[in-house]
């Protein structure tokens, strides 16, 4: 069988890029601007967890009179351009070694650079045949388009019921690859953990902890 992941809250929690990334901006302001590092991180971390997504670098300029000499813009390329401090998880790790003999794959959504950076720092590579960023294909092509599994498929000349995927975001993960046979399988991990769907939506079977994939794999060949 053909396993293929999704990236984020998947194979590493996602949190961690994020915390990194705060990190980076916050490094940035205080070196431009002498804006003190700690108290800068904390205010994008409040505003993630208050408001979520989305106002970030925002609300940091904003909070240290920052507006008319920060461009929020260049806080967003520092975020998507840093060198992340991530590591994958020895869990993951664990299962990527015992999955090993099978063709294994990554299929994630995301800016292109930002998704390579992750994958890079992750240490991934060895693992994987290849990992498909959808959005080198045209964001029309993310998920829940099955446009690279179809790529996918037709690299390895296999039928879409020699393939499963893991992921943790119901809402556009499984879907679309269901009617088409693919396999599919959902971690409760993450910040889609509690997420709901109707049933013909959500994966075929459900877990609570990646390192319960490589049996569930077992059972599906």
């Amino acid at each position: 069988m053909i396993v293929t992941f999704d990236l984020d809250d998947t194979l590493y929690p996602e949190e961690t890029f994020v915390r990194s990334g705060f990190r980076a901006v916050a490094r940035a302001l205080h070196e431009r601007w002498g804006t003190p590092e700690d108290q800068a991180f904390a205010v994008m971390w409040d505003s993630l967890q208050a408001h979520g997504r989305g106002t970030q670098f925002d609300d940091v300029v904003e909070a240290f009179g920052l507006r008319r000499r920060q461009s929020v813009r260049d806080l967003v390329n520092t975020y998507r351009h840093h060198r992340p401090s991530i590591a994958l998880p020895e869990e993951s790790r664990q299962v990527l070694e015992a999955l090993s003999p099978r063709p294994l794959y990554v299929v994630t959504d995301g800016h292109k650079v930002v998704q390579q950076s992750k994958i890079d720092a992750l240490g991934l590579r060895p693992y994987l045949r290849h990992a498909y960023i959808t959005h080198r294909y045209g964001i029309h092509h993310r998920k829940p388009s099955v446009h690279v599994f179809e790529l996918l498929m037709r690299r390895e000349q296999a039928r879409p019921e020699d393939v499963v995927y893991i992921g943790d975001d119901p809402s556009k993960d499984f879907r679309a690859l269901r009617p088409l046979g693919v396999r599919t399988v959902r971690v409760t991990t993450g910040r889609h953990a509690r997420v709901a769907v109707p049933a013909a939506e959500d994966a075929e079977r459900t877990v609570a902890s990646i390192s319960e994939v490589p049996a569930l794999v077992e059972a599906m060949e």
